[in-house]
C-alpha cells in the first residue's frame, strides 16, 4: 500500500469456450467460462527509502521480476596486486577465511571494495585474495553496511498477490510475477515500468486502506550521472533497459481458476541509447559492433545516501547502431543485448541502493 504508483490499470482475461455444436440453427449456445488470469501493470518513481540499508518498498516487486536482494558491505584497502579485483569473483581473507563476492570491478586506486557477503567476517589488516583473478590487497578497516544490492537470479523467485483499489471496488491477482522496463530520461526521474500476469483473485467492494505511511523521499534525476561506456564517457539524452522476462501459465486442474500461478522461465535483457557521434578516436561506435565487443556500461543516479543508486552492466554489445538526428546533433542511435558471463551467470545487470 506504501508504493506511490503511475497510470495502474488491472484486467483480466477468461477464457470462454465457444459452444456451437451441429444443429438446425446458426445460433451459439451459451459459453462456458474457464481459466481465469490477471495483468497489473504500473509505473514507479526509481528513490530511495531514506536510509541505505532499507530496502525501498519496491523492492518487492524487483524480486517478483527475478531480482535477488543482498545486503551491500563496503571496506577499506590498499593498493592492489594483479588486479582489478573482478565483479562477481570470490575473495577470502587470508586471516579470517571469510568470503565475499565483489560488486564492481575494483581497480588499484580504489581506496574500498564492495561485497555480498558469502560466510564468515573479515579482519582489519588482513590480505584478501580473489578467487579468479588471483588478485591480492590488504585491507585497513572491518565492513561496514552501505546500502543493498539488486542482482538477477534464476530460481527460487518469489511471487506477489496485488490488488489494486479503486472507488471502492479491489481487484485482486495471485501468483502473479512480471517483467520491468527501466526507462531514463536527462533530467528527469528513472521510471520502471511493471507488468505482471497472475491469477484472478476476487473482486470484491472494499473500503481503501487507512493510515497508510509513505516514503517521504524525493527521487533523483538522471543527470550529473557519471555515465560512461567502455570509459568513455557518453553524452546521451536517454537510456532504455528491458529485462525481457517470459512468462508462463502455470496451469494446475486442481485450481478453482485453472491456472496455480505464472512463472519465469527466462530472459533476454536488451537496452538502448542515443550518444551524440563523436571521432573514431574517442569512441569506436561501429568497430565495436562488428567485432562483437562486450563493454562496461556505468552511471550512478542520485548523492544522498538512502537515495542514491549505482547501474552496472558488465557485458553490453552493441546489436545495431543507427543515424539519428536530436535537435540537429548527429546521433548513433545504438541498441545493444546484456550478456552475463558462462558461470556463474545471472549477472547481466547490477542495481546499487546506496
Amino acid at each position: 500500500a506504501r508504493l506511490l504508483v503511475y497510470d495502474p490499470k488491472v484486467s483480466f482475461d477468461v477464457a470462454l469456450f465457444d459452444r456451437n455444436p451441429a444443429r438446425p440453427s446458426f445460433s451459439n449456445i451459451g459459453k462456458t467460462p474457464g481459466k481465469r488470469t490477471a495483468g497489473i501493470g504500473y509505473k514507479l518513481e526509481l528513490k530511495g527509502s531514506g536510509v541505505a540499508a532499507t530496502v525501498p518498498e519496491w523492492g518487492k516487486l524487483l524480486q517478483a521480476c527475478g531480482f535477488g536482494v543482498n545486503a551491500l558491505k563496503s571496506m577499506n584497502i590498499g593498493a592492489i596486486t594483479n588486479g582489478p579485483l573482478q565483479h562477481g569473483e570470490t575473495i577470502t581473507g587470508g586471516t579470517s577465511s571469510a568470503k565475499g563476492r565483489v560488486v564492481i570491478n575494483t581497480v588499484t586506486g580504489t581506496t574500498a571494495v564492495l561485497f555480498v557477503v558469502i560466510s564468515g567476517t573479515f579482519a582489519s589488516g588482513e590480505v584478501i585474495t580473489g578467487g579468479t583473478s588471483a588478485a591480492t590487497a590488504t585491507t585497513s578497516s572491518v565492513p561496514v553496511a552501505v546500502g543493498n544490492e539488486f542482482k538477477l537470479i534464476s530460481d527460487n523467485i518469489p511471487s506477489l498477490t496485488q490488488g489494486s483499489y479503486e472507488d471502492g471496488i479491489r481487484k485482486l491477482l495471485e501468483g502473479s510475477r512480471g517483467n520491468v522496463k527501466f526507462g531514463f530520461k536527462a533530467g528527469e526521474p528513472v521510471m520502471m515500468d511493471f507488468d505482471f500476469q497472475g491469477v484472478e483473485a476476487g473482486i470484491t467492494d472494499t473500503a481503501f486502506l487507512a493510515n497508510v505511511t509513505y516514503e517521504t523521499t524525493k527521487p533523483p534525476v538522471f543527470q550529473n550521472a557519471l555515465f560512461s561506456v567502455d570509459a568513455y564517457s557518453a553524452r546521451i539524452g536517454e537510456m532504455n533497459v528491458d529485462l525481457g522476462n517470459n512468462l508462463a501459465q502455470r496451469d494446475d486442474v486442481n485450481d478453482t481458476r485453472g491456472v496455480l500461478s505464472y512463472a519465469i522461465t527466462g530472459r533476454n535483457v536488451t537496452g538502448s541509447f542515443n550518444p551524440e557521434l563523436v571521432a573514431v578516436a574517442a569512441h569506436d561506435f561501429h568497430t565495436k559492433w562488428f567485432s562483437g565487443t562486450e563493454m562496461i556500461v556505468d552511471c550512478t543516479i542520485g548523492s544522498a545516501a538512502g537515495n542514491k543508486f549505482r547501474i552496472y552492466i558488465p557485458k553490453a554489445q552493441y546489436t545495431k547502431i543507427e543515424d539519428e538526428d536530436r535537435d540537429g546533433l548527429q546521433v548513433a542511435k545504438a541498441s545493444f543485448c546484456l550478456n552475463g558471463s558462462v558461470t556463474p551467470g545471472d549477472d547481466e545487470i547490477t542495481i546499487l541502493a546506496l
